[in-house]
């Protein structure tokens, strides 16, 4: 299952054919220039400005030991590097597993089966303008994981996260207090996925939010094309359930390739801790219905603010670890009157 295996977060997982008695250090190192001219808000006056980014770089070691009777130990450590502000490390997947025949268990920090379902879908992930993060939730990585990756069947992949609360003051105490499941099929041309999230807010209000997502993507080898889309249930009376969908692909042309993604939401994306203090996991929903998760949800007020992101680009590969890219994305919400326009190049060096 080579496609599925290609993600980055389900490659860490599975073991390599072989003993490793030493760790492999690896990493990314990723810079770009950008312009990105920003407008708050109708009537607010907008900030251009250019500045040189580093864009998720990061290094890690990972390895595994073979314990015999086709069962390994696995770890990953892997640290977002700050090159540009100085400001130090930071967290990404960090866990220590058992694989076998099985399938992979771990505990640690991870990507939630969700965001793993999206595939290859993602044109411009990581960069701060044009990431489908910025408008679809669900890409999240949380602490307090007990995750597990099932074997290759026919194509079909299955993965499951419980992730503990550990907020014992919102009566948060249990082992899947948010809980994220995902089924992948990859086959030829074809990777398609559905994943569901639940999450539990405990007395923070009386709601149990649920996020379901559907992916599928084609791949004619000169070209790919995807569809995505996000149904979120916020479980509040009287507050409108966002919805978001995106279409992304890419075409070969000569050396490189041309990118394109539209995206588009009902409201704009939230953490829940920017309407609950502290909230553990920080998962992301939508919050364009600009309630107030501290009151009672009969206080709340449903307003739509619709989401467009459109970002088109070109990348190119000057080697097997080095690729030059640039791009556009264009960010506007209906509501609030937010625009931005970005405008980058950039470097990516993988080891």
């Amino acid at each position: 299952m080579k496609k599925v295996l290609s993600l980055a977060i389900a490659a860490a997982l599975v073991a390599p054919a072989a003993a490793m008695a030493d760790a492999t250090i690896f990493g990314k190192a990723h810079f770009i220039v950008e312009n990105v001219d920003t407008t708050a808000s109708t009537g607010a006056t907008s900030v251009d400005a250019w500045g040189v980014d580093s864009i998720h770089s990061r290094i890690g070691v990972k390895g595994s030991e073979d314990l015999g009777n086709g069962l390994k130990a696995l770890y990953h450590f892997e640290f977002k590097v700050n090159q540009d502000s100085g400001s130090g490390l930071g967290d990404r997947n960090q866990f220590i597993g058992l694989s076998g025949g099985f399938g992979t268990a771990l505990l640690g920090t991870h990507d939630t089966p969700m965001k793993m379902s999206q595939g290859k879908f993602d044109q411009f992930g990581d960069l701060p303008n044009g990431d489908i993060a910025n408008v679809m939730p669900g890409d999240d990585r949380v602490d307090n994981v007990i995750a597990y990756v099932s074997p290759a069947m026919g194509g079909f992949t299955f993965v499951g996260a419980l992730v503990a609360g550990e907020r014992p003051d919102l009566e948060l105490d249990g082992l899947a207090d948010h809980v994220s499941l995902a089924g992948l099929y990859s086959n030829g041309p074809i990777f398609a996925s559905l994943a569901y999230n639940t999450y539990d807010l405990g007395t923070a209000v009386d709601a149990d939010p649920t996020l379901l997502r559907g992916t599928f993507i084609w791949n004619g080898g000169m070209w790919q094309a995807g569809v995505m889309f996000n149904s979120l249930s916020l479980d509040l009376p009287g507050v409108d359930d966002p919805d978001s969908i995106g279409v992304s692909g890419n075409v070969k042309v000569g050396p490189g390739k041309i990118k394109l993604q539209y995206l588009m939401a009902d409201s704009e994306r939230a953490g829940i801790s920017d309407v609950i203090s502290g909230f553990t996991p920080n998962v992301a929903i939508n919050n364009g219905v600009n309630f107030d998760l501290s009151t009672t949800p009969a206080t709340a007020r449903a307003t739509d603010n619709e989401v467009t992101q459109i970002s088109v680009g070109y990348e190119q590969a000057l080697s097997k670890r080095t690729t030059w890219h640039a791009g556009y994305t264009m960010y506007e919400e209906d509501l609030t009157g937010k625009e931005v326009d970005a405008l980058f190049a950039g470097l990516i060096h993988n080891f």
